[in-house]
Parts: C-alpha cells; structure tokens; sequence
C-alpha cells in the first residue's frame, strides 16, 4: 500500500513539472535589451524579452539586478508565446574601456518563473566581445558570406543620448547608434558600415559622416577597430560605402584616403585574394581578420589591402510593412556571390525630416526592431549574411546570429 501511495506522490509531482525543450529552435529563451526610445529625457530604457513559451496560469518575468535573481526589479505577467514588455528602469551606460574583452552580464539579468517560482529560463544584459573565436572550431568551414553577421547601419554616426538632442531635428535625424565603436564590436557587432567625409581645410581631414553631416573624426574609428583587434581574434567587416562630401569625381581623394587606411590598418587587414569565398578557417589561419571593403571599384583593383563592397540591399522605406515586402524579396532571391548586407532600417524622405514626421531615427529603430529581431529569429537567419540595424541593442540581433550561426555550422535548420 505504501507503494502505491508513494508511487502516486511521485507520478503526482512528475506530471505537475513543467516539460521544457531542449531544441535549439523551440527553446525557452528570456533576454535584456536597450530600447531607442528616449522617455522623460532619459535613454536606455530595458526591455524584457522571451520566446517560445508555453504560458500557464501564473507564469511572470522578471528583471532583477542581481544574479541570484532573489529580488525583482519589474514583474511582468506572461501571457503570450513571445513577449516583449518595457520597463520602467533604464541602464546606466558603461565606458567602452570599461567593458572588457569576456563576456560578461551588464548587471541587468532576466528569469521566466512558474506561479510557483520555478526558473524556467535565465538571461541578462550580455556582452559578447569573442563570440566567433569561442566557436571557431565549429565555424572554420563556414563561408565568409555565408555566416549571419550582425552589423550597424551608418554605424559612425553615434552619440549618447542627451536631453538637447531630442529637440534638435538635426540630430534626432542624423544619429543612429548609440554606442562608438568599440563599444559596437564588444557587444557582438562584425559588420560596421562606415561613409566618410574629406574636409581639407580642417586639422582633422577624415570625418565619419551620415550624409552631409560631420559627426566623428575618422581617427576615433580606425583607433578602436586596431584595439579591438588586438584584444580579440574576431573577424570585422569594415565596409567603407559612402563617400558624401569631398571626393568630386575623380580619384585623387580616394587615393589619399587608401593610403591613411593602408597605413592605420594594413598590419590586420585580411588579403582581399582570400575573395568573399573564404572560409572563416581561411581568414584566422593568414592571422589577419579585418576585412577592409571599400565602395570603389578602381581603388579596389590597385590595393592591396582592399575588397570589393558589402552589397548592401536597402529599401528606402517608411513602414515596418514596407521594410518585410522589400525583405521579403530580397531573402526570396538568389544571395550576391559577395558578401551582402539586409539593411533593416526605415528611413525617412526629406520631408519627413522637415515635418518631424517620424519624430527622429530613435522612434523609426523603434518602429520596427522588435519585427526585424522576429523575421530573423525565424527562417530568413538561415539565409542571412550581415543584417545591419539602427540602435542595434534594441534588437536581438546578436543573439540570433550566434544561434544561426551554430546550427549552420552542423548543417541543420529549424
């Protein structure tokens, strides 16, 4: 009898568990991210994020800011499969030479919980400085253009957020990013689009531009890529695309511009004879990881250090919408034999700025980078390249690609 009793009690407890797949593609995952929304003149709100939950009654997420997760900061009820929930904390920023070269939690951690307090899944706010050469042995064969790679678009044109910015029309149309660049490649960005301006008459000639506007002086650039590449054995794509004030038609600005890269960057750049073919085995085997592309077909032909241009696919759009009808297209196709950007962005049209349509590129990251993390959460990351994004912390961008980017590497999809 007491058999039976405690049979029972054991069937009783086992059935009450809660079943969790282990499956790469249905797993239970909870994250932190950094909205682009500017509230009550503050930046860096967190976001509470989770998929693939199987909700029951009572079920919550929690922020905490601490890893023993004892005491939470925000509780949310989960009601839904995917979730997607705004705090009311907001992050305290942290210097790039703060933030190091392991992986580490940025003292914001997540948990989805049982009405009865079981931890289901874990998370927090996480740098991912090495993530390549943590799986190097599994990503070796994997081809340069095909590798997912997450990128930021127009990504020298950062600032941090400041109360004057979110009056300034300018600004709230002119910067997209938020973190410099270090910053960028130590939270897991691989794919950096750059467009630089020449201004001759100034002491600083190079500037990182977005359009017509100066924003940063090429120097800070090129200094926190070579710290990075010395601190790291991570493969960066640096992707010199636009060229917008002061190189006229000719060659002759170009020319110098090669040479300052050739000399600031020629001792990491990866030999562009390895071609857009490469195995990522073949770039870390030559021990130069910086792939140093640049949007002119004569300047490519005669450097040394110079590959043919990212293709970037934009679609010049206003509307999430919009942006998954020009996405959808673009992942339909057949990829470019070269590596290939998926620029999920909005942008505005001129009158749009005029009019504050939109109310700055903060609101437009906003308007779509919960979509653009879901298309690529699903089957377009398995076809994906680089998918580069306005304040790329509000996306989970670097999460997915680390997940594609494993089950590439064993030949499996979801």
């Amino acid at each position: 009898m007491w058999f039976v009793f405690l049979l029972f009690l054991s069937y009783t407890h086992f059935s009450a568990a809660r079943v969790i797949s282990t499956n790469e593609c249905q797993q239970l995952r909870v994250s932190v991210l950094v909205s682009s929304r500017n509230t009550n003149q503050q930046s860096r709100q967190l976001i509470l994020s989770w998929e693939n939950a199987s909700p029951a009654t009572g079920d919550w997420v929690g922020l905490f800011d601490s890893e023993t997760m004892n005491s939470p900061l925000q509780m949310v009820s989960s009601q839904s499969t995917n979730g997607w929930v705004y705090t009311d904390i907001h992050e305290t920023p942290t210097s790039s030479g703060d933030l190091g070269y392991v992986s580490r939690c940025l003292g914001y951690w997540a948990g989805y919980f049982t009405a009865q307090n079981e931890t289901l899944a874990t998370g927090c706010l996480r740098t991912e400085p090495t993530w390549m050469s943590d799986m190097k042995p599994q990503l070796s064969s994997l081809l340069l253009r095909h590798i997912f790679l997450p990128g930021t678009h127009d990504a020298g044109s950062y600032t941090e957020y400041t109360a004057a910015e979110g009056n300034n029309l300018i600004f709230k149309y002119t910067i997209t990013q938020e973190e410099d660049i270090l910053s960028q490649l130590i939270n897991g960005i691989r794919y950096l689009d750059i467009r630089v301006g020449y201004y001759p008459n100034t002491d600083e000639k190079w500037y990182l531009n977005h359009g017509v506007i100066s924003i940063h002086p090429l120097r800070d650039i090129l200094e926190d890529v070579q710290t990075f590449m010395e601190k790291t054995n991570e493969i960066v794509i640096l992707d010199f695309h636009e060229f917008p004030v002061g190189f006229g038609s000719g060659l002759d600005v170009h020319k110098q511009l090669v040479e300052y890269l050739t000399t600031e960057l020629g001792e990491y750049a990866a030999s562009p004879g390895l071609t857009w073919d490469a195995t990522l085995g073949d770039i870390w085997t030559l021990g130069k990881r910086l792939v140093v592309s640049y949007n002119n077909n004569n300047m490519v032909a005669s450097s040394t250090i110079l590959w043919s241009a990212v293709d970037q696919k934009w679609g010049d759009v206003q509307s999430a919408a919009d942006l998954y009808t020009y996405l959808a297209q673009v992942m339909a196709s057949s990829p470019p034999a070269i590596g290939w950007s998926a620029n999920s962005e909005l942008t505005p049209k001129a009158l749009d700025i005029v009019n504050d349509t939109f109310h700055g590129l903060r609101n437009m990251a906003e308007m779509v980078n919960r979509n653009v993390t879901e298309w690529f959460r699903g089957e377009w990351g398995q076809r994906a390249n680089i998918v580069s994004a306005d304040y790329f912390r509000a996306t989970g961008l670097v999460d997915e690609a680390i997940r594609w980017n494993k089950l590439k590497a064993q030949g499996t999809t979801c």
